[in-house]
């Protein structure tokens, strides 16, 4: 009897129904770019699709169907997280510039706006794709972007999500010398 109660509780405690929290907002690579004057930038909160934001990690099925994996959640609020994510990732590239959260304090004077809207973030067919419009001040660009993923894996599907975001990251950062430079 001893052995059944031991195994059950096994079973429950390890093995099946075990849940992975994960966060894409982990430490990487920072690039710093060269910057000649400082700027105050003005970060609204990343807009995301519905299925970001409840919680739970999601695939596109070949029937264009979102299923949510039982074993991966998000360990935090996602659009807190990559927006965070986004003004941490933007002060250390740009470390002249000074990065706010919208809503920045009404005496503070915004040189530049930055807005993304993320339109799609998911795994399908072995590819994670990240579309976005990312507006800056009033010039907006389509991102689109795509890592390759192991869609059976949870764990490689969140890194290739995070791989994509710090991408886009990169790309803002790219925006906003553009802008600078052609001024």
């Amino acid at each position: 009897m001893k052995y059944i109660i031991s195994l059950i509780l096994t079973v429950l405690f390890t093995g099946c129904g075990a849940k992975h929290y994960y966060m894409l907002s982990s430490p990487h690579k920072i690039t710093t770019v060269h910057e000649t004057d400082q700027k105050v930038i003005g970060i609204e909160s990343i807009e995301l699709p519905p299925y970001i934001t409840d919680g739970r990690v999601a695939i596109l099925k070949k029937d264009n169907r979102v299923e949510f994996l039982d074993d991966a959640l998000w360990a935090v609020n996602m659009q807190e997280d990559l927006t965070n994510a986004l003004i941490f990732d933007l002060q250390k590239s740009l470390p002249k510039s000074q990065i706010f959260h919208y809503p920045w304090e009404g005496h503070q004077r915004i040189d530049t706006i930055v807005h993304i809207k993320i339109t799609r973030f998911i795994a399908y067919k072995g590819y994670v794709y990240l579309d976005a419009v990312v507006r800056i001040n009033n010039r907006d660009k389509v991102v689109s972007l795509k890592e390759p993923t192991d869609m059976h894996n949870s764990a490689k599907i969140v890194e290739s999500m995070k791989r994509a975001f710090f991408a886009l990251e990169r790309e803002v950062v790219s925006l906003l010398d553009d802008i600078k430079r052609s001024k």
